[in-house]
């Protein structure tokens, strides 16, 4: 792993961005193997987030204030949606976990990412920011207050598709922190987990929903 931060360092500084935010961008992986060394008691990684770590080192995915960011190559669920795509920059959002969502901050990080795209010679006149949470199901409205800033976050996006088919559904994993089947297992300690967990027992299910927002530059 050593080998790889420190080729993701050179990359950074051949791309003139700072220490800070190599060391913000790089925590990725120690989220991630710090994980699996929780639930398995030994160092390690688990084979799902090996793209994810590797995106990270290779900087195609870049933490930009709060949110981090990924170029998109194929919109192809998106071409119901958008007739003309020249001077389209198509850019994928993603959501760190352990910080607060506030509107403010992912205003900064939307403006960021803008900025850092343009240094890196993309040319573009729109931007799609596209968003697969999670965080965007719509029944979360059901059971979070409208200041919240998960519905904050949600308000911004257009809605297109919804996966009701989660074998293994990531809001259980990323509110309760593991994978048990067990409902009775699932922690109470936050009102989002007590709220869900009581949905969940009468049968409304949260699913992973892609939605979109246009920025015009």
């Amino acid at each position: 792993m050593n080998k790889s931060k420190t080729y993701t360092k050179d990359l950074y500084k051949n791309t003139k961005l700072s220490d800070e935010l190599f060391a913000d961008n790089i925590k990725d992986l120690y989220i991630w193997s710090e994980k699996y060394e929780k639930e398995n008691n030994v160092k390690g990684l688990y084979k799902e987030h090996f793209k994810w770590v590797d995106s990270i080192l290779e900087m195609k995915v870049i933490k930009l204030g709060r949110l981090q960011f990924e170029v998109l190559e194929n919109i192809d669920d998106l071409s119901n949606v958008f007739e003309e795509t020249k001077d389209f920059l198509f850019v994928n959002v993603h959501i760190r976990e352990g910080e607060k969502l506030t509107p403010e901050e992912c205003e900064k990080s939307y403006d960021m990412a803008i900025n850092f795209y343009k240094s890196r010679g993309y040319k573009f006149s729109t931007v799609v920011f596209i968003c697969y949470s999670w965080l965007l199901s719509p029944n979360l409205k059901n059971i979070l207050p409208e200041e919240s800033n998960i519905i904050k976050f949600q308000e911004k996006y257009t809605f297109f598709s919804s996966n009701l088919n989660e074998e293994n559904p990531q809001i259980i994993e990323r509110v309760f922190g593991n994978k048990s089947e067990n409902i009775e297992d699932w922690e109470e300690d936050t009102s989002l987990q007590r709220k869900l967990k009581e949905e969940w027992k009468k049968g409304m299910r949260f699913p992973m929903t892609k939605g979109y927002f246009i920025k015009k530059i």
